[in-house]
């Protein structure tokens, strides 16, 4: 079964709402951080729709939580066998389906 938009989205947040608490920043300090990168209309309120999956962003604004984040976020985000709680990547499953 494919992930669908709201599916994506959600993960998309949790993902943003698990690397802020890594980096110790509150809402409104990573909004900060995100509008220096070039996402100028980003505020606290949006981030936090973000984070819980009720927003969605462009693919231009997903660049700037790239330049904030670095290569953790891209790695997370699209590897779907990620383990958050671990840091380890999992194998593919046989034939590349899940």
């Amino acid at each position: 079964m494919k992930a669908g938009p709201r599916q994506l989205r959600k993960r998309l947040g949790g993902l943003i709402h698990d690397l802020r608490n890594r980096h110790g920043w509150t809402q409104e300090e990573l909004a900060g951080e995100i509008r220096k990168a070039g996402f100028d209309r980003c505020k606290r309120s949006l981030l936090s729709q973000i984070e819980v999956g009720a927003a969605s962003l462009r693919s231009e604004e997903v660049y700037y939580l790239r330049k904030v984040f670095g290569e953790s976020f891209e790695r997370e985000f699209w590897n779907p066998y990620y383990h958050r709680k671990t840091g380890e990547a999992e194998d593919l499953p046989q034939g590349g389906q899940s």
